[in-house]
C-alpha cells in the first residue's frame, strides 16, 4: 500500500539522519582525540628535553667543580714542591739564580697543566651544547610527529555525512 511504502521511506530517511547525526559525532570525536594525543604529545616532547638538558648541565657544573678541583691540587703541589725547594737551599745555603729557575719550572708545569684542563673544560662545554642541540631536534620531530586536526579538517569531518543525509531528504 502507498500508506506503508510512505512510512517504510520516511522510517528509512530518519534511521539516515540519525546516523548522519552519529557519524558527525564520532568525526568531532575523533579529530578531539587527535588533538588530545597532540597535546600530550608536544607536552612530553617538551617534558624530555627540558629532563636532558637538566641532566647535561649537571654534568658540565660536575665536570667544572672536578676541574677546578684539579687546579687547585695542582697550585698546591707547585706550592709545596717550591717551599720544599727553598727550604732545602736555605738550609744548604744554596741561594740565587738556581732557585728561582726551579721554582719557576714548578710555575710553569702548574700553568701547563690547568692550561690543558681549560682546554678540557672548553671541549666539554662544546659537546654539551651539540647535545642540547640534538635534544633540542629531538624535541621538535616528537612534536611534529604529530599534527593536530584543523578546523576545516574537523568540520569537513562532520559536515559530509550531514551533506549526504540533506541530499538524500
Amino acid at each position: 500500500t502507498p500508506a506503508t511504502a510512505t512510512a517504510l521511506a520516511t522510517t528509512a530517511l530518519v534511521i539516515q539522519g540519525v546516523s548522519a547525526v552519529g557519524q558527525a559525532a564520532a568525526a568531532v570525536d575523533v579529530a578531539n582525540k587527535k588533538n588530545d594525543a597532540y597535546v600530550a604529545n608536544a607536552q612530553s616532547a617538551k617534558d624530555a628535553y627540558f629532563l636532558k638538558t637538566r641532566m647535561s648541565n649537571q654534568r658540565l657544573r660536575q665536570e667544572r667543580i672536578q676541574a677546578l678541583n684539579k687546579q687547585m691540587d695542582a697550585d698546591l703541589k707547585a706550592r709545596k714542591a717550591g717551599a720544599t725547594a727553598l727550604a732545602a737551599a736555605a738550609g744548604s745555603g744554596v741561594q740565587g739564580a738556581n732557585i728561582g729557575q726551579l721554582i719557576a719550572d714548578f710555575e710553569r708545569s702548574e700553568g701547563l697543566y690547568n692550561d690543558r684542563i681549560e682546554q678540557r673544560m672548553e671541549q666539554v662545554q662544546q659537546q654539551t651544547e651539540m647535545q642540547q642541540l640534538g635534544y633540542q631536534s629531538e624535541a621538535v620531530s616528537r612534536i611534529n610527529s604529530q599534527q593536530p586536526v584543523g578546523f576545516a579538517e574537523a568540520m569537513f569531518g562532520v559536515i559530509e555525512p550531514l551533506a549526504d543525509f540533506g541530499l538524500s531528504y
